[in-house]
C-alpha cells in the first residue's frame, strides 16, 4: 500500500475492452462527485476530462478486459507507474461477458464472423492491435483490489475508493450472495428448483435481484470459495444441461470458472 502524506493522492482511471459502464457509473454518483474529484488528484479519466500524461499514480483504477496485444502493453505500463491497481467491474475482474473461453480456434472463428477479412488486414491490426481472446487484467499483472459489478454500484465503489485515497486497505466480502439473501429474509430459488447463482457469486449487491423476485445471474463475479461442481449438479437437477450451466457461470465468472473446473 502507498502511504498518505500531505499531498492529495494521484488517481488514474483507465479503460480497456468493455462498455465503459463502470466509468459512467462513477460519473453518475452525483452525491459523491465533489468528494471523488476533490479528495484526490485525478490525472487520467477520459470520460471526464481531456487527455493528460500520467508519469506516476498512487491508485490506478482499471475497467475492461484485455483483448489486444496493444492493450496488454498499455496495461503493463500502467502497472509500472501505479502503486496500487484496482480492477473495476466484472470485465476487469473476471473477463466479463466477452470472455467465452480460451479456445484460439473458436476465437478466430468469431473474429472472422464479425469482421470478415478486415480482421486480418494490416490497417485493421494497426488500428486496434493484434486481437486475442478477452481475459481479466489479473491474468497479466498483479491486482491489489477488485470491485466487481456489471456495472459497479456506489455502495461498493465509494467505501473502497475512500479507503484507498486515505492510504488504508479495504476488506473483501468474505461471503456469497446467499448470506445477503438470508439477511433480507428471501426464500431460496434453488429450493424451489428455480435457477439462481447466488451460492457461487460474491456478496456486495445486498441481494437486490432476489429481493425483487429475480434470480441471481452472478454479475458480481465469483465467490472465492465457490463450489462450481456442486452448483452445476444442482442446475442439472432443475433441467439445464452441463453445457448450459457452465455457460451461465462463465457469463460473469469468466476465467475463474474455467480455471476452477480445470483444477488450476
Amino acid at each position: 500500500m502507498w502511504k498518505r502524506d500531505e499531498k492529495k493522492p494521484v488517481v488514474g482511471v483507465f479503460g480497456f475492452s468493455g462498455c465503459a459502464g463502470d466509468q459512467l457509473a462513477i460519473l453518475h454518483m452525483e452525491e459523491h462527485t465533489v468528494d471523488i474529484f476533490t479528495k484526490a488528484d485525478i490525472k487520467f479519466f477520459h470520460m471526464a476530462q481531456s487527455h493528460q500524461e500520467v508519469p506516476k499514480v498512487d491508485v490506478a483504477v482499471i475497467e475492461g478486459s484485455i483483448n489486444t496485444q496493444r492493450q496488454l502493453k498499455e496495461l503493463k505500463k500502467i502497472r509500472e507507474l501505479a502503486d496500487v491497481v484496482v480492477a473495476l467491474g466484472t470485465c476487469a475482474c473476471y473477463g466479463g461477458i466477452q470472455y467465452l473461453g480460451e479456445d484460439e480456434k473458436t476465437f478466430k472463428e468469431r473474429l472472422k464472423y464479425v469482421y470478415g477479412k478486415s480482421g486480418d488486414v494490416p490497417e485493421f491490426l494497426d488500428l486496434v492491435g493484434k486481437p486475442k481472446p478477452a481475459q481479466p487484467i489479473s491474468d497479466f499483472i498483479e491486482v491489489d483490489f477488485m470491485i466487481p459489478g456489471c456495472p459497479i454500484a456506489a455502495e461498493n465503489f465509494i467505501p473502497i475508493y475512500t479507503k484507498l485515497i486515505s492510504g488504508l486497505k479495504p476488506q473483501k466480502y468474505p461471503m456469497p450472495v446467499c448470506v445477503e439473501c438470508k439477511y433480507q429474509g428471501n426464500d431460496c430459488f434453488l429450493l424451489h428448483d428455480k435457477f439462481c447463482l447466488g451460492p457461487v457469486t460474491s456478496a456486495g449487491c445486498n441481494a437486490v435481484c432476489p429481493s425483487l423476485g429475480v434470480s441471481c445471474v452472478g454479475c458480481f463475479g465469483t465467490y472465492d470459495e465457490a463450489n462450481f461442481p456442486s452448483i452445476i449438479d444442482k442446475l442439472k437437477e432443475i433441467g439445464l444441461t452441463e453445457e448450459e450451466a457452465v455457460r451461465k457461470l462463465k457469463m460473469f465468472g469468466g476465467n475463474r470458472v474455467e480455471q476452477a473446473l480445470k483444477g488450476d
